[in-house]
Order: C-alpha cells, then structure tokens, then sequence
C-alpha cells in the first residue's frame, strides 16, 4: 500500500449550490469564498419565491441580518433573502482530496 506525500494530495473544495442546481469545484478556498460573497438574489419575485422556499417564517433570515447587526428600516427582501442564500452556500461547503 502506498502512501501520498503532501505533495501529490490536492484538495478541491465543493460548492452545492441548490438554488441555482449546480455543484461547483474550486482549487482554492478563497475563490470559493468570494463567489459566496458575490453571490446575490435579486428582484423583489425572487427573493419573495427563495424566502418563501426557504424560510417562510423569515426567522432565520432575521435572525442572520440581527447578527450581521442590521437595522430594521433597512431590511427588505433581497437583503434577507440573499444572507440566507449565503448562509446556506456557506454550510454546503465539503472538501475532497484527490
């Protein structure tokens, strides 16, 4: 049995993104990361059909914009749509060694 030095091992990192039903590879964490942060839901029907999917309560997107320290006059649903979105690339996140 052998065994793979540092060297020959690469990690790629796995985006399930099923908003958009698509899987998506990444060789660095940091590019992952900012499509994350680049990533958006926009338009008032889209974000109203993802919050509806996805948190019809809106709790947990409440809960995200009160952590990310937003102010109640400045909420609307692409904002709370889109940090749920976020939140939710976020935890879908795996590694895979090659």
């Amino acid at each position: 049995m052998s065994t793979l030095s540092k060297d020959e091992v690469k990690i790629h990192y796995v985006l399930d993104d099923q908003f958009n039903d698509e899987i998506l590879k990444f060789d660095e964490l940091d590019d992952l990361i900012d499509h994350i942060n680049e990533s958006e839901i926009i338009g008032y029907s889209q974000a109203m059909n993802y919050l509806i999917e996805n948190d019809c309560s809106l709790s947990v997107s409440m809960g995200l914009a009160h952590d990310c320290g937003c102010e109640m006059d400045t909420l609307g649903s692409e904002l709370l749509a889109t940090l749920h979105y976020h939140q939710m690339l976020h935890e879908s996140i795996s590694e895979v060694i090659e």
